[in-house]
């Protein structure tokens, strides 16, 4: 992909026992646009994927 800038967010959310919730979204001018949202264990590993640091683990 050549020629591109993007604002990719984030959100991870696991709280009292909840289910897991991991959404990504993208910035827009002025909003948000959710992009993919994932839940139980597929949003905790890649929860983990994205915030452990390579070499680490």
């Amino acid at each position: 992909m050549k020629g591109k800038s993007d604002t990719i967010l984030v959100s991870f959310d696991y709280m009292h026992g909840d289910i897991p919730v991991l959404i990504v979204g993208r910035k827009k001018k002025d909003e948000m646009e959710i992009i993919n949202a994932f839940k139980d264990d597929e949003a905790k590993e890649l929860y983990q994927e994205l915030t452990t640091k390579k070499g680490e683990a």
